[in-house]
């Protein structure tokens, strides 16, 4: 028998999942292991190794076709400023970009913050100006050389970085993106001389219009790539050590994975990458569903994460803002706020209002009912008072729920001061949290021109099923899908993944633009695309190329991607005419109609390729259908809150792993799994599918 192994490293636990030829999934869980992610990835693998019934981790990873890998080093990295010591090449005179960014103090800031911009003052630097070397050169927008790149400059600059104890560098000249040959010196210069020097290329890395964030983007990748590059090869040895035969593949932040080796060339595409996988995931479980359009909500103990999928293709983001700096990074599209299991419940002083995140009380100490040592009432500990959690049986009994402290903290730090009981407390946090979510896809769905009503919800994260039936109903969604892999779907999404290569650049073209040009700069790209799939092993056959462009009405700052639609394969002058007509439609979708302003005209900004590798993987296993009484799932009964009633009612409590396919279940009701509990509301109904995924349709 062989498999496929996903496994996805979060800030707690690392979890795993194997699926076998037939499409049966198996999971495995196991903690993260900060000090080395390595140790926790192996563990899981060993957990679900045992759950398949083999003796451990060494015999799941020797019968491991594709071992696929989702990890949090990249993001942990920035977050904690924790990457080496990292210098700056650029042309003399623009040492200062990295600093100045756009110039605005606003960008990234939520909007209570943008409203106090006055007070806001621009993020600290990835880089420090004292490790910011210029150089004496110059290439023009056209890419010819005005001043050339000496020797002696060459050598000075770098021994200027390395003196200063540099472990990383970043290359970013102006116009790069035209003319590489100066970059190109100054790297094998460092090559030769200073061979243990990480380098980031900036035309490489971002060649992309846009000095700024090409420069920003080369600077992160440089500062996040050695300690990305360590994990890996630290990773793969170890894997290898343990009988996997074949080489890891990385989940990128755009939806893909590549190898290990060109995932350190550009590590910064792994930023992020974890929540891409929860997305794709929810993509290919929509498609064996049937289901085309999917808001794919993840709620964890910190974060809640809104993706759209749209007609079966997955929104991306080509600009994203991350920790305040934009970046040229095709990454899958996610909106995401502090509200999670464990954000922290407090009351404003100013207003005596209630309030719900977005400071989280962390795995460490965690939530008080964890018994940790937290201190602070966040939404688990309501969620827990509400009956909704089970305190003898967390997690399939891997844990105990300490609900008296919780109680007692509740009651002394928000119902009292509130003069409220404790159920109304624990009410109002519930309705709090789950109406920052609904705001959230309110966001990411009218405001940019979707109605949720024509989607069906995917709730997945350990928190999201116990909320996902209000913040759904507040919306008018009809129907909520909670997956078989619940709290385990990033690593679920791992095991449908793709080989992809991105490929972009930008080129500057008035509309009409001139077809033999366009045709020539994706040929360019294709070719280098299709050259990096066949280097990895996979024939024409197993090819797939997707083109797109970023156009923008003339003189506007921002542009939009427009895909190809299917079925172009040799560029017409038609064929371009559809395209910029589907930019117009695109524009008046996401600002309104009548918003887009024809009579400007247009340009291209940008080409960009996806070029697809497709791996032979099984398809999720289907079970059969029976009209299956969900009696012998019934485990017991208790009091749960539901504001129907305004008052904790009875309540029928179900076992998961007792339910069969064609099981119904009416509501008030919880269904308790190994990996997250469902709250199904008075009205509402649950069936469990083919697919062992709980499928809840709510009430009109």
């Amino acid at each position: 028998m062989e498999y496929i192994v996903g496994v996805d490293i979060g800030g707690t636990f690392t979890d795993c999942v194997a699926m076998d030829e037939q499409g049966a999934v198996t999971l495995g869980k196991a903690l993260s292991t900060p000090d080395d992610f390595a140790v926790g990835a192996v563990d899981a693998v060993g957990d679900a190794a045992r759950n398949l019934g083999l003796v451990g981790a060494d015999e799941l990873l020797s019968a491991t076709k594709f071992f696929f890998h989702a990890c949090t080093v990249a993001d942990n990295t920035l977050i904690t400023r924790t990457g080496p010591k990292t210098g700056l090449l650029t042309t003399q005179g623009f040492g200062d970009t990295l600093l100045i960014m756009r110039g605005r103090t606003t960008e990234g800031l939520t909007e209570s913050e943008a409203f106090r911009a006055s007070t806001q003052s621009k993020p600290d630097s990835i880089i420090p100006r004292s490790l910011i070397e210029e150089v004496a050169e110059r290439i023009d927008y056209k890419g010819s050389a005005l001043v050339r790149l000496e020797a002696e400059e060459i050598a000075r600059a770098v021994q200027s970085l390395i003196d200063r104890g540099v472990e990383s560098i970043a290359i970013a000249l102006l116009w790069a993106l035209a003319n590489d040959t100066h970059e190109k010196e100054l790297a094998d210069f460092i090559r030769r001389h200073h061979p243990s020097v990480y380098l980031s290329l900036s035309s490489e890395v971002a060649p992309y219009l846009g000095e700024y964030e090409r420069t920003a983007t080369t600077a992160f990748n440089a500062y996040v790539g050695p300690k990305i590059a360590a994990y890996l090869r630290r990773l793969r040895e170890v894997l290898q050590s343990k009988g996997l035969g074949r080489e890891p593949l990385v989940m990128q932040a755009y939806g893909g994975v590549l190898g290990i080796d060109d995932t350190c060339k550009k590590a910064v595409g792994t930023i992020e990458s974890g929540p891409a996988a929860g997305i794709m995931g929810s993509r290919d479980f929509g498609e064996q569903l049937g289901v085309g359009n999917v808001l794919a909500t993840d709620m964890g103990g910190t974060t809640f994460k809104v993706g759209v999928i749209r007609d079966g293709s997955v929104e991306k983001d080509h600009k994203p803002i991350l920790m305040r700096y934009q970046l040229f990074l095709s990454k899958i599209w996610v909106e995401s706020i502090g509200a999670g299991g464990g954000s922290i419940v407090w009351i404003d002083a100013e207003s005596g209002l209630l309030k719900v995140g977005p400071r989280g009380a962390g795995s460490s100490p965690g939530p008080i009912c964890y018994g940790l040592g937290g201190a602070e009432v966040t939404v688990s500990d309501a969620d827990l008072i509400l009956g909704y959690l089970n305190e003898e049986c967390f997690l399939g009994g891997r844990m105990k729920l300490a609900k008296e402290p919780a109680l007692e903290a509740l009651k002394e730090k928000i119902a009292a001061p509130m003069n409220m009981t404790v159920a109304e407390a624990a009410s109002g946090i519930y309705r709090i949290t789950n109406s920052h979510m609904s705001d959230l896809i309110r966001r990411a769905t009218v405001e940019r021109g979707y109605d949720p009503r024509e989607f069906t919800l995917f709730a997945f994260g350990g928190a999201a099923p116990v909320h996902a039936g209000r913040y759904a109903a507040e919306l008018g969604i009809k129907e909520v899908v909670v997956p078989l892999t619940a709290s385990v779907h990033g690593a679920a999404g791992l095991v449908g993944s793709d080989v992809i290569y991105d490929y972009g650049r930008s080129e500057r073209l008035s509309v009409p633009a001139d077809l033999e040009r366009v045709r020539e700069i994706f040929t360019g790209l294709v070719e280098c695309a299709m050259a990096s799939l066949d280097a990895a092993g996979f024939k024409e056959s197993e090819m797939k190329i997707a083109r797109s462009l970023d156009i923008r009405y003339r003189q506007q700052v921002h542009e939009l991607n427009v895909p190809f639609p299917p079925g172009i394969s040799e560029l017409t002058e038609q064929d371009l005419e559809t395209i910029y007509g589907r930019f117009d439609e695109f524009y008046e979708l996401l600002y309104g109609a009548g918003a887009g302003y024809r009579e400007a005209g247009k340009e291209i900004m940008a080409f960009r390729v996806v070029a697809i590798g497709e791996l032979n993987k099984p398809r999720l296993r289907k079970y059969p259908i029976e009209k299956n009484r969900a009696e012998a799932a019934l485990k017991t009964e208790r009091k749960a809150y539901f504001e129907e009633a305004r008052d904790f009612i009875p309540t029928k409590i179900y076992d998961y792993g007792r339910l069969a396919p064609g099981s119904e279940i009416s509501g008030p009701a919880i269904i308790e799994t190994p990996i997250t509990t469902i709250v199904i509301n008075p009205n509402d109904r649950a069936t469990m599918d083919e697919y062992y995924n709980i499928r809840m349709v709510l009430a009109e």
